[in-house]
């Protein structure tokens, strides 16, 4: 068994929040539909990065500067990240949600809290896009 210094991973980040197969099938329904799914998952991503950098401790700012939703090249997934870097090179976004010194967990909680909106968001963009 190898060692993993997992301190070391540049990719905290809570999973990607996405469309996923359902991006197919909505196309089949319409560019419309599938741009407002995207639009509304974009805006989830957005209350979920403001939520975090709400719930995530000050001390210099940088870790919830780091704090943002990075979207794949179809906009259909969508993951967060904290990927603050201490000056020894130390990825410190999972030591502070993680740790039970520090205990102040921030982005899995913004993405708990901010869940069932997002998807009824998403459901609401759809039904209304196939109103249009």
């Amino acid at each position: 068994m190898g060692y993993h210094n997992h301190y070391k991973d540049t990719d905290f980040s809570r999973g990607y929040m996405g469309t996923g197969k359902s991006a197919a099938v909505l196309k089949e329904l319409g560019d419309n539909v599938l741009a407002a799914a995207k639009a509304a998952l974009a805006k989830g991503a957005d209350d979920i990065v403001k939520d975090a950098k709400a719930r995530c401790p000050e001390r210099t700012g940088a870790l919830s500067a780091s704090i943002r939703a990075i979207a794949n090249k179809t906009g259909t997934a969508i993951k967060i990240r904290a990927d603050a870097q201490a000056k020894d090179g130390i990825f410190y976004g999972q030591i502070v949600e993680f740790s039970p010194k520090i205990n102040r967990p921030f982005l899995y909680p913004a993405f708990d809290a901010q869940r069932n909106q997002i998807k009824n968001s998403i459901i609401d963009a759809i039904k209304g896009a196939l109103r249009k």
